[in-house]
C-alpha cells in the first residue's frame, strides 16, 4: 500500500511534466519560392542568421540554402521557442515566398537516402 502511495504521485508528476513541456524540433526545412541564385541564397541566409534563436553551431552558421531545390535548412538553439512568423518575415523581407516549414525529424531520412 505504501508503494502505491509513493509511486502514483511520482508518476503523475512525471506525466504532468511531459505534458507541460513543449517539444521543439531543432532543425527545420523551409520550402521557399524564388531562390534561384547564389545572391538570393546569400541574402536569405544573412537575414535568417540575424534571428536570435538561430543556432550558429549547425549547418553554415545556423542556415543552409539549397538553391537547386529552393529549400532553406535552419537550426534552432536548444530550449528556444520556434518563431515561424519571424522566420517567414525574414524570408519575405528579402522578396522571397516561404511556402511550408517542416521539422527535420519528418524529412531527414528521405533527404539522406536520396543523396
Amino acid at each position: 500500500m505504501r508503494l502505491k502511495t509513493f509511486v502514483i504521485p511520482l508518476l503523475l508528476v512525471q506525466l504532468s511534466a511531459l505534458i507541460a513541456s513543449p517539444v521543439w524540433a531543432k532543425n527545420y526545412l523551409i520550402n521557399v519560392n524564388g531562390i534561384v541564385c547564389e545572391f538570393c541564397a546569400f541574402g536569405v541566409a544573412k537575414k535568417l542568421r540575424k534571428l536570435d534563436f538561430i543556432d550558429p553551431s549547425q549547418f553554415e552558421e545556423g542556415v543552409k540554402v539549397d538553391i537547386e531545390n529552393q529549400q532553406v535548412f535552419i537550426s534552432i538553439q536548444e530550449g528556444q521557442p520556434l518563431d515561424q512568423e519571424a522566420i517567414f518575415e525574414a524570408i519575405k523581407s528579402g522578396g522571397y515566398d516561404p511556402i511550408k516549414m517542416t521539422p527535420m525529424d519528418e524529412v531527414a531520412r528521405p533527404l539522406e537516402e536520396s543523396q
